[in-house]
C-alpha cells in the first residue's frame, strides 16, 4: 500500500507536493560515508549544490583531502592552490553526479550537482562563459549544473551557456527584476539551442538575506514594533511574488512554443533558507515556500530540523497572497525601498561569494605547505596503553552511525527519547556557520560604540561569563577598543573594588543571563545601574543585554532603554554558548575579529560533521579518549598550558564538570595545579597540554615526557595563534558531549545545581539572617585557632582514599594576593596527599564545577573558605546586601554538599590567614 500522507516524513511530504529538496553541502566524506545514498533513499534528496565555504572548512578542518593533495604534489610539487582546488572539486562533483545519476535518469530535471564558476568572474561575461565551458567539459556529466550569478554581466553568459546545452544554476537573485531578466535569458537561450529538450536550469532566489536586511532597516528607523510585520514576512512575500511570476511565464504564452517542443521549465530555487533569527522557527523558510515545480536547497542542519519537526500543509507558496501584497505595500509606505534592498544584497552577495572562495585558496595554499613540510598534526594522543579501547570505541561508533545520529539530535545516544534538555540543547552543533550573519551585526554594533567607552564589564555567571573571561585574558584589546573585564563574584569587596576603578561615564556594562532571572547577574545590574544613574541622565546608554528570546532580561532592557539587547539561540545551553552572543558580543567589543574566530570553529565543525565517520571525526576522537580513560579510572583531566593560554582551562572546567558530573559519575577537571614529576600523581590522571606555537618551554616538555614515560596519558594540542581557541572550544564541546555517551549520563542538564540555589534562598530568608543554619549544622573552624584547625584538617584529609579529589571553594574576594595564596594552598594539598586538587571562587564555581561536586563521583572532599567582608554593600531595589548574598550562597552550598553526603570542611579565613591553613596541612605529614 502507498504510504499515507499522515505517516510520511516532512521531506517526503514536500516531495509529494512537487518540491525537490537539494542539499547545500558537498564534500568527499559525504559520499564515502554513504550518507549521500542515505539521504537520497530516506529523504528523497534530489540534488546537491556546492559551497566553497564548506569545501574550505572540510580541507582545513580535517585530513580527508590530504592524501589526494599529497598525490597531486607528487605529480607536480609546484602545483598551485587553484589547480589543486579544481582537481579536487572535479573529482567530488563527478562522484556525487554518479551517485545521483539514477535520480537524473528517472526525472530528467533532478539528480543534478552544481559547481560554481569563480566569483571573481561575476562581472566578466566572457570569462564566465570560458570557465563554465571548461568546467562542463572537465566534469563530463550530463547532470552537472554550472552556477552563474544573475549580475548584469552574468545574464548574457547565462543565455549563451544555455544555448550551448550547458545546464545553469542561476544564483544571487533577490528581486522580481532579477527574476524577470533571468527568465528571459532562459527563454532566449533555449530558443537559440539546437535542441532545447533536456536542458536543465533553476533560478536561485535568496530568502533569509532579504529578511536580515529588512530587519536591520526597520530597526534603524525604529519601526520594528510598529509596522505589523518583520523581515521574514517581507522575504517570504518577495519569494511568493516571484513564484507567481514564474507561473505566469512558464504556464502562459511566453513558454508555449518551448513547452510544445518538450523543454523543461526553469524552476524557482529557494536559496539561503536557514533561519538566522533565533526567535523565529528554524524551518520557517522551508514550511512557508512549499510549491509545485520548486526546489529548496538547504544546509544539513535545516534539513535535519525539517525532518524532525517540519510540517507540510500543502502549497504554502500560494497561500495568503493578499497578505503578501499588503506586507510589500506597507514596506514601501514606511519608506523602505525593496529594490534598493535587493540591489544592495546582490552587490554584497558577490563579495560574500568571493571571500569564501579566497579563503579556500588560502587554506589550500597552507595545506599544501603543511603536506610538503610534513608538519605534525596539532593534536597528539599518547594514551598510556589505552589506545586499543579507544580505537574499539571509535569503530563501535562508526557501526552505530554515532556522528550522523548526534547531528540528527538523536536523544537515544544518551538517554530515553522523552528526556528533556537533549534535543533542545544541541543548537551549538552548527553555531560556527549559523552565527555568521548575527556576528556581522554584533561587529557593526561594537564598531559603532568603541569610541564612547574605555571599559566593557560583563556582569554574569557561569556560561554567560566564562568565555568572555577567557577572551578578555587571552586576547589584548585591539587598538581603539575598550578593555574587557568580567565580574562574577558577589563578594562585596570585589564589587566595590571594580566600581571604584572604573570611570562610569566611559564604561559599558554587558548584562548576561540566559533566563534573565539569575540572582547574581541582576544584583550586579542593580548596583551598577544605581551607580551609573548618579553620573548620567541616560543610564540605559551604558548597558546592553545578552539573553534568550522572550526572557525577563529582554523586557528589562526595553523598559530601561538599554543601548542594545542581543538574543542568543535558545537551544544552546550556557556552557556551550561561547560562540553565541554571550561570547561574541564581549569579544567584538574588545575588537576581536568575529569572522576569523567563527571560521576557526567552523573548521572544527567540518572535522566533526555528520558525514565524518567516527575514526576520522576529530570531536569524537577526543570524546572516545576522554570517556574510555575515565571508565578505566583516569578520570582526573589535568590541564597544563603555555603562558598565553592560562585562562582557557577555566572555561573547560565548567564544560567538563557540569556536563559529566552527575549520577555519581563524571570527569574531574583540574586547573591551576603546577606541573610536577610522575611521583606526585596517582593512576587517575590524564594530562592535557595546550600551547601556543612558539611558547613551548623545555622544562614543561621534559616533565610531560617523563609523565608519558611513566604511563600517564598525555594529550598535546598546538594552537597556531590565539584564534585557534575557537577551534578547541568546538572540539571540546563535541568531545565532552560524546564522552557522556560512554559514561551513560545526560550531558546537557545540571540536576544538582538547583539544590544550592534553593538552600541559599532559604538561608537568605532565615530568621537568624543570611548565612544561618538551614536544614542542618554549618560548623565553621576559625583559621587563627591553630589547634582546632590542625585537628579539623586532619579529620578532613583522613576521609580521603586514593580515588578521591580535593576541592577548594574560596568565597573570598579574588585579588592577586589571594590568588597567589590559594595556588600555594592548592599545590600544598596536592603534594601532601597525592590527590587531584581543584580550586574555584564562590559563587562562580556554583555555576561551573558545583554540579560535579554534588552529583559527580562521591569521592570529593571540599574545603570551603569564607571571610568577613570589609563593608556592607546594599543591592539597590532589593532588601539584601552583597554580604548577605555571598554568605547565603556559601551556606546553601555547604548544606547542599551535606545533603549529597559529601565531606566538607568550612574555615573562616582572611586572605592573610591562608598561610595558617598551609601550615596545618603540612603538619599532617609530621
Amino acid at each position: 500500500m502507498p504510504e499515507t500522507k499522515a505517516a510520511q516524513s516532512p521531506t517526503l511530504a514536500a516531495r509529494n507536493e512537487g518540491q525537490s529538496l537539494w542539499l547545500d553541502y558537498i564534500r568527499r566524506s559525504l559520499m564515502a560515508s554513504g550518507q549521500l545514498d542515505r539521504l537520497i533513499e530516506e529523504d528523497a534528496l534530489r540534488g546537491l549544490t556546492s559551497n566553497p565555504a564548506i569545501f574550505q572548512k572540510a580541507i582545513g578542518g580535517s585530513d580527508e583531502y590530504d592524501e589526494a593533495i599529497a598525490a597531486f604534489l607528487g605529480e607536480n610539487p609546484e602545483m598551485d592552490a587553484g589547480e589543486i582546488y579544481e582537481r579536487l572539486a572535479v573529482e567530488d562533483i563527478r562522484r556525487a553526479a554518479d551517485i545521483l545519476r539514477p535520480v537524473y535518469n528517472e526525472t530528467g530535471i533532478d539528480g543534478v550537482v552544481s559547481l560554481e564558476v569563480s566569483p571573481h568572474l561575476a562581472h566578466d561575461t566572457e570569462g564566465t562563459i570560458e570557465e563554465a565551458r571548461r568546467l562542463w567539459d572537465a566534469v563530463d556529466r550530463p547532470n552537472l549544473m554550472i552556477k552563474v550569478p544573475a549580475t548584469d554581466e552574468g545574464i548574457p553568459a547565462i543565455e549563451q551557456l544555455l544555448s550551448e546545452g550547458i545546464n545553469v544554476n542561476v544564483t544571487l537573485m533577490f528581486s522580481l527584476d532579477h527574476y524577470e531578466k533571468v527568465a528571459q535569458a532562459y527563454l532566449d537561450g533555449l530558443r537559440r539551442a539546437d535542441d532545447p529538450t533536456g536542458i536543465v536550469s533553476v533560478a536561485s532566489f535568496f530568502v533569509s538575506r532579504v529578511a536580515r536586511e529588512v530587519d536591520t532597516r526597520l530597526d534603524e528607523r525604529g519601526l520594528a514594533d510598529e509596522v505589523g510585520f518583520n523581515g521574514s514576512d517581507v522575504a517570504i512575500a518577495n519569494a511568493k511574488r516571484a513564484y507567481q511570476r514564474f507561473r505566469e511565464i512558464f504556464h502562459g504564452d511566453a513558454f508555449a512554443d518551448l513547452r510544445e517542443q518538450g523543454a523543461h521549465v526553469q524552476r524557482p530555487l529557494w536559496a539561503s533558507t536557514s533561519t538566522k533569527d533565533p526567535s523565529r522557527s528554524d524551518v520557517l523558510y522551508v514550511e512557508s515556500l512549499i510549491g509545485a515545480e520548486t526546489v529548496n536547497t538547504i544546509p544539513p542542519d535545516t534539513l535535519d530540523a525539517f525532518r524532525d519537526h517540519g510540517t507540510v500543509t500543502g502549497q504554502t507558496v500560494t497561500d495568503d497572497l493578499d497578505r503578501a501584497d499588503t506586507v510589500l505595500n506597507r514596506l514601501a509606505e514606511v519608506g523602505i525601498d525593496l529594490d534598493d534592498v535587493t540591489e544592495t544584497l546582490q552587490e554584497r552577495g558577490v563579495e560574500k561569494f568571493s571571500n569564501p572562495f579566497d579563503d579556500l585558496m588560502n587554506t589550500l595554499a597552507l595545506k599544501r605547505e603543511e603536506i610538503r613540510d610534513e608538519r605534525p598534526d596539532p593534536v597528539s594522543f599518547h594514551l598510556g596503553g589505552h589506545e586499543d579501547r579507544v580505537v574499539e570505541r571509535l569503530h563501535a561508533w562508526q557501526n552505530d552511525d554515532f556522528a550522523c545520529r548526534m547531528w540528527r539530535r538523536d536523544p537515544t545516544l544518551w538517554a530515553e527519547e522523552d528526556t528533556p534538555e537533549i534535543t533542545n540543547r544541541l543548537g551549538w552543533l552548527n553555531l560556527p556557520e549559523s552565527m555568521q550573519e548575527q556576528a556581522e551585526e554584533i561587529t557593526a554594533f561594537a564598531d559603532s560604540v568603541k569610541d564612547a567607552f574605555d571599559d566593557v564589564v560583563v556582569l554574569g555567571m557561569g556560561g554567560s561569563s566564562l568565555a568572555p573571561d577567557v577572551f578578555g585574558k587571552v586576547f589584548d584589546a585591539a587598538d581603539g577598543y575598550p578593555d574587557l573585564t568580567v565580574l562574577d563574584s558577589t563578594h562585596p569587596d570585589a564589587v566595590t573594588a571594580l566600581a571604584d576603578d572604573l570611570a562610569l561615564e566611559r564604561t559599558l556594562f554587558v548584562v548576561a543571563s540566559k533566563s534573565g532571572t539569575t540572582t547574581e547577574t541582576l544584583s550586579f545590574f542593580r548596583y551598577f545601574w544605581d551607580r551609573v544613574s548618579g553620573v548620567t541622565d541616560t543610564p540605559g546608554d551604558h548597558f546592553v543585554a545578552n539573553t534568550d528570546p522572550g526572557s525577563d532580561l529582554v523586557a528589562l532592557g526595553e523598559e530601561r532603554g538599554f543601548r542594545a539587547v542581543f538574543r542568543a539561540p535558545p537551544d544552546v545551553g550556557g556552557r556551550y554558548s561561547a560562540l553565541t552572543p554571550f561570547g561574541l558580543v564581549p569579544a567584538a567589543l574588545m575588537g576581536i575579529d568575529l569572522q576569523r574566530l567563527l571560521d576557526r570553529a567552523w573548521a572544527a565543525e567540518a572535522g566533526s560533521d555528520f558525514c565524518v565517520e567516527a575514526p576520522n571525526n576529530a570531536g569524537l576522537e577526543l570524546g572516545a579518549a576522554l570517556g574510555e580513560l575515565a571508565t578505566a579510572g583516569r578520570d582526573k583531566v589535568t590541564f597544563v598550558t603555555s603562558p598565553s593560554l592560562e585562562a582557557f582551562p577555566a572555561w573547560q572546567e565548567q564544560l567538563i564538570a557540569e556536563s559529566t558530573g552527575k549520577d555519581d559519575t563524571g570527569i574531574v577537571p583540574v586547573d591551576g595545579e603546577p606541573l610536577a614529576g610522575p611521583k606526585a600523581y596517582g593512576d587517575d590522571r590524564v594530562f592535557v597540554y595546550f600551547y601556543l606555537d612558539g611558547e613551548q618551554d623545555r622544562a614543561t616538555i621534559g616533565k610531560l615526557d617523563a609523565l608519558e614515560e611513566a604511563g600517564h596519558p598525555v594529550i598535546s594540542i598546538r594552537l597556531d595563534d590565539r584564534y585557534d581557541l575557537a577551534r578547541e572550544m568546538y572540539r571540546w564541546e563535541m568531545g565532552v558531549a560524546a564522552a557522556g555517551a560512554i559514561l551513560g549520563i545526560h550531558p546537557f542538564n545540571q540536576p544538582n545545581v538547583e539544590a544550592a540555589k534553593r538552600l541559599a534562598t532559604e538561608a537568605m530568608n532565615a530568621e537568624d539572617g543570611a548565612g544561618g543554619n538551614v536544614g542542618g549544622q554549618t560548623r565553621t573552624i576559625v583559621a587563627d585557632d591553630t589547634g582546632a584547625l590542625r585537628q579539623a584538617v586532619g579529620d578532613w584529609l583522613g576521609a580521603a582514599d586514593e580515588t578521591s579529589y580535593l576541592g577548594v571553594q574560596a568565597y573570598l574576594a579574588p585579588t592577586a594576593a589571594t590568588e597567589e595564596a590559594l595556588r600555594t594552598l592548592q599545590e600544598t594539598l596536592r603534594d601532601r596527599t597525592g590527590l587531584a586538587t581543584t580550586l574555584g571562587y564562590g559563587p562562580r564555581f556554583l555555576h561551573s564545577t558545583g554540579q560535579l561536586h554534588k552529583g559527580g563521583p562521591p569521592n570529593g572532599l571540599f574545603l570551603q573558605l569564607v571571610d568577613t567582608p570589609s563593608d556592607e554593600v546594599s543591592v539597590p531595589e532589593t532588601d539584601y546586601t552583597f554580604t548577605e548574598l555571598i554568605a547565603a550562597q556559601a551556606t546553601g552550598d555547604y548544606q547542599a554538599l551535606q545533603e549529597a553526603d559529601r565531606t566538607v570542611l568550612r574555615v573562616r579565613a582572611e586572605a592573610s590567614d591562608l598561610s595558617r591553613l598551609v601550615d596545618a596541612i603540612e603538619a599532617q605529614s609530621a
